[in-house]
Order: structure tokens, then sequence, then C-alpha cells
């Protein structure tokens, strides 16, 4: 597949998620939902890169576990984690505890200098598909639509607490700003070389991602992810079965 093919990770909520600002609002909510100009919520590309380069990070446990001492297929899938991602010895070593496998991976592949540390894959931020953005920018310009309506659309408001022993913690009543399931939000996917040879174990990181979000319980929504390319599921495309096949 040529640089000409669009690559798109469009992901749908199965449940509420929290994609958070950092930014707080007195009398309002204690922890707002990250959102534009126009109020359209969005999920920020270098979080979003990172909840995959994690959830790829786990991914390569699982094939070390099957390989059973036989690490071949770990080896390979490595070696698209770190075309992609980039990875550094700290991660694999003090961060996941795979020191001795990246010593052997090291020797299986004859490199000398270590991991490259620098991936070529590049993503946009996660946000509303540009055509729905489109329509509702047009209301808003016209006076049609405000942008708290669509932020209303986009979110509900939320409250946690924690209790002991039937009575608020102090400091434990939190509300917060959460993206209703049922959305769908999409990023670009760029690369800075020919990605053919890892876009099957692209593929997969991205079937098997399950939850995304702020935090890392309550925060992190349920989804469906899928790898669009040129607007057809490249489950498809590249022969890949279904939702977190390897």
């Amino acid at each position: 597949m040529g640089s000409s093919d669009e690559y798109v990770l469009e992901i749908r909520l199965l449940s509420e998620a929290i994609f958070a600002s950092g930014e707080k609002e007195r009398n309002l909510v204690q922890s707002r939902a990250l959102t534009d100009n126009y109020g359209f919520v969005y999920f920020h590309a270098k979080s979003l890169k990172g909840q995959l380069k994690r959830q790829a990070l786990w991914l390569l446990r699982q094939y070390i576990a099957i390989g059973k001492g036989d690490y071949a297929q770990a080896h390979n899938f490595l070696h698209s984690l770190d075309v992609l991602f980039g990875v550094n010895t700290w991660e694999l070593g003090k961060a996941w505890d795979l020191e001795e496998f990246m010593s052997d991976y090291l020797k299986y592949m004859q490199v000398e200098k270590g991991l490259r540390g620098q991936g070529m894959m590049r993503l946009t931020h996660l946000e509303l598909p540009h055509e729905v953005k489109d329509a509702f920018r047009a209301m808003i310009e016209s006076d049609a639509f405000s942008s708290h309506d669509l932020i209303s659309a986009q979110t509900y408001i939320r409250t946690e607490i924690q209790l002991d022993e039937g009575i608020v913690k102090d400091g434990m009543l939190n509300t917060y700003q959460a993206v209703k399931k049922g959305l769908v939000f999409q990023a670009r996917i760029f690369f800075e070389e020919d990605p053919s040879l890892v876009l099957l174990d692209l593929l997969r990181i991205i079937c098997s991602l399950d939850r995304i979000g702020a935090g890392v319980h309550r925060g992190r929504g349920e989804i469906e992810a899928k790898l669009l390319i040129n607007g057809k599921d490249a489950r498809q495309e590249l022969q890949l079965g279904g939702r977190g096949t390897a």
C-alpha cells in the first residue's frame, strides 16, 4: 500500500469515558472534558498514542507468555512495535520487567545499537468525524446552535463520592464531565515510512484495545476500535479475523 492510502483509527464508545482537560471550573465541575473552541470534545493525540503503545506492550507480554521460550513471534511483534512507536530500554526493562527478553531480541535481530526509540507513526487528535463537525460548526456560526448546547449534547455531569461509614469523606466529592456512550471518534494516522510490513501488527493492537480515557478505572470507557484503510475495515483488507484476533 502506498503513501496515498488514508489510514483512520475509529473508536465507538460503548460506555461513558472521561476525556479530561486537566482544567477545573468553579461551581460547575472539578474535571472538564477536553474541548476545542467550538465545544467539540476530543481526546488528545499524545494521550491516544500513549494508550495504544501501552496496549502494544501488553500484547507483547502475551506473545512472550504464549511462546513458552520460543520468542520468534514476540521478536517480530517487538520489531513492529519499535518501528511504529519507538521503544526505549527503560520501558522494556524497568517498567515491564523484560530485560532478559530484550537482550535476547537484540541478539536475534543482530541489532548492535539497541532499539530505535523513535517511531514512524503520527496521530491526530481523536475527534468527531469531520462531516459531523462541519454540520454543527455551520449551525453554531448561524446562531442556530450554541457551543454550550454542543457540549451538553456530548457530555453528562457525573458525581463520584467516597463514603466512610456512610459519611462522605473530606474532599472525596468529585464532579466531572463524562463523554456519552455511542459517540464515534476518529483519528488520522500518518507514517513517515512505508507501513506495509507493520500494518497487520498495528491492526492487532487496535483490535485488542478495549478501553480508553483518563484514569485507570472509571475514567476509561469501554470501546470498539477499528482501523480503516481508505474508508474500509482493515480486518477484511488485511484478512484478520474478529475483534482481538492475533
